[in-house]
């Protein structure tokens, strides 16, 4: 139960309080997910002050706030087509004007494809204090266990990456139950992530060829198993998700030329 609330002004304001060993404060961002926590009593610091709504683009990255609504990565226009259509299917319009996507990044559990689809283009979070940098990849395995800092700032990737995503559900209206995102940089690098199962996604695979990565799949999904899908089932249909997103990736090179 949130038992303080403080709103600085500022984000050095903000790092100030999440950073005193005397209180027990939270970053709060849309609220969607710890205005509903009822273990407990902790305070909140509201982030709505301080500046990180926005999102920027430069010739190397892309940026935006960890306060940057959902909603917001569907209006703006150099955000890929791929990421507004996760961020659609992932949440319906109440929660994207909620949701923050530092917020979400932090809460969402393997079954969201928005944060698979960040996984697949290597986000890096940027953190407080100290100013570090960290990959996505790196930080899903280890959120439960440490954290780089007591607030993420930004989330920045490569914006030239071409994308695609798919998954399965067991009903129109359900959640994945396997999901495959599949990135490729014009250096030719392509980097391969799954959803659908567990607390987090993972990276299947990562390098320059494109050959054997539905048999990648695979083996990263070989012990997927739980309540709503056995791994044997995961295993074979992440690797028919993982070439159709490769195709995909071809026909709109294609076109392009």
């Amino acid at each position: 139960m949130i038992s303080e609330y403080f709103r600085p002004d500022t984000l050095e304001e903000a790092v100030a309080l999440l950073t005193n060993p005397n209180k027990d404060l939270k970053p709060l961002g849309g609220g969607t997910k710890l205005s509903r926590q009822q273990t407990g009593d902790f305070g909140v610091v509201d982030l709505q002050s301080c500046s990180l709504d926005k999102i920027t683009l430069d010739k190397q990255r892309i940026r935006a706030g960890a306060m940057v609504r959902l909603q917001n990565l569907l209006d703006h226009k150099d955000i890929h087509p791929e990421i507004k259509r996760a961020s659609r299917i992932d949440s319906s319009q109440n929660i994207r004007n909620a949701a923050s996507l530092g917020g979400w990044l932090i809460s969402s559990d393997g079954r969201a494809i928005l944060s698979t689809v960040f996984l697949a283009l290597d986000a890096m979070l940027n953190w407080e204090p100290e100013t570090k940098h960290v990959s996505l990849g790196d930080w899903l395995p280890m959120r439960s266990i440490q954290s780089p800092g007591v607030l993420i700032t930004a989330i920045d990737w490569q914006p030239q990456t071409n994308l695609a995503f798919d998954y399965v559900a067991r009903s129109p209206k359900d959640r994945p139950i396997v999901i495959a995102a599949v990135a490729q940089w014009p250096s030719g690098r392509t980097r391969v992530a799954l959803g659908g199962f567990g607390d987090s996604a993972v990276v299947a695979m990562d390098g320059t060829e494109t050959e054997g990565a539905d048999i990648a799949s695979k083996d990263a999904y070989s012990e997927a198993g739980d309540a709503w899908a056995t791994a044997l089932y995961r295993r074979e249909v992440a690797a028919k998700l993982v070439l159709r997103c490769l195709e995909r990736l071809e026909a709109s090179e294609e076109s392009e030329v």
